[in-house]
């Protein structure tokens, strides 16, 4: 047990349950670092090696306040191509990357008190204004893609179902992109569902209690 207790927090890996703990680093600072390359590599190795293992589903524990993009697109990534079933279960927040990487799931779930919050992502531009002008086009490639992930996830929700008697990924993502224009966007577990967003909250009958996510 012991064991088992310590692979948990040096390598955030629960191999007997098929549990993956996703947060920021700790190392010898005060603030969240978010997702970033420590976090992206250690759950990759994790996600591939229980993969490898059996292809019984897999749980995923994340508590994470966001990060760099390129990080939380390999996590994204790994997911998509990880033939067992990935459930995340979100603590906290899911907000700017971790909304993102939540939508790579094949099941999301969220704690009762978590929130959603959905925003453009912030840019650092140095340089003359040829490479600040080569960086807004790529960041609008990403942005571009970030809505896309969305409304792909968003196209089953509710609320866009009963707004829309045509329903279509395009009209979600232009709902999408007029919202985002507006500043952040923060959602309640059950707004997140509503949107489609994620799938249920953990105190729903449905999504009665963890030991059950997996069984979905």
């Amino acid at each position: 047990m012991l064991d088992q207790v310590g692979d948990i927090h040096s390598y955030n890996l629960d191999t007997k349950r098929r549990e993956i703990f996703l947060h920021g680093h700790h190392g010898h600072f005060e603030e969240d670092p978010g997702v970033e390359y420590r976090m992206a590599t250690t759950f990759i190795k994790n996600l591939r090696f229980l993969d490898s293992v059996s292809n019984l589903p897999i749980l995923v524990h994340m508590h994470s306040i966001g990060g760099e993009w390129g990080d939380g697109m390999a996590i994204y990534d790994a997911i998509q191509l990880c033939k067992s079933d990935v459930t995340i279960l979100t603590y906290g927040q899911a907000e700017s990357m971790s909304s993102v990487v939540l939508q790579a799931a094949d099941v999301r779930i969220m704690m009762p008190h978590t929130y959603l919050m959905l925003h453009y992502g912030s840019i650092d531009c140095g340089g003359d204004y040829v490479n600040a002008q080569k960086l807004a086009t790529f960041e609008k490639s990403r942005a571009d893609t970030m809505l896309d992930i969305y409304a792909e996830r968003c196209v089953e929700g509710k609320f866009f179902n009963e707004r829309y008697k045509a329903l279509t990924c395009d009209k979600v993502r232009t709902f999408l992109r007029r919202k985002l224009q507006c500043g952040d966007w923060y959602l309640s577990p059950h707004e997140a569902v509503y949107h489609g967003f994620a799938d249920g909250v953990i105190t729903s009958k449905k999504y009665g209690s963890i030991d059950r996510l997996k069984l979905k």
